[in-house]
């Protein structure tokens, strides 16, 4: 997957419930189902322009969104930031630590592992 249409599908993942019904739908086909602009035209019985038009503004208004609630931006900070910890809790050896290390780890999972 090219890394505009991840960037896609994760703000739709977020912001989908702000976008305008036909502009989800178009958005979902494109980026999630791999529909062709062609085939989504035909679905939704417009053009394939009036498709074209309709993408670039719901992805326009994904940005937007992510510009001004950032969702994205903290999951990947709070997801680096559980990373880190799970990192450093690999210097901690002493064994009398082992299980409150292994808690620690399992915690920052469930950071990484909501996104």
């Amino acid at each position: 997957m090219s890394e505009k249409k991840f960037i896609y599908s994760i703000l739709y993942d977020y912001y989908k419930e702000l976008l305008k019904d036909n502009q989800a739908n178009i958005i979902d086909l494109y980026y999630n189902q791999d529909y062709s602009l062609s085939e989504i035209a035909e679905d939704m019985n417009i053009s394939r322009q009036g498709v074209h038009d309709a993408l670039k503004r719901a992805e326009k208004s994904l940005m937007e969104y992510e510009e001004k609630i950032k969702l994205f931006y903290k999951y990947e900070k709070y997801q680096e930031a559980a990373e880190n910890i799970i990192k450093l809790t690999a210097e901690i050896d002493d064994e009398k630590y082992k299980d409150i290390v292994e808690r620690i780890r399992n915690e920052a999972g469930k950071i990484i592992n909501e996104g």
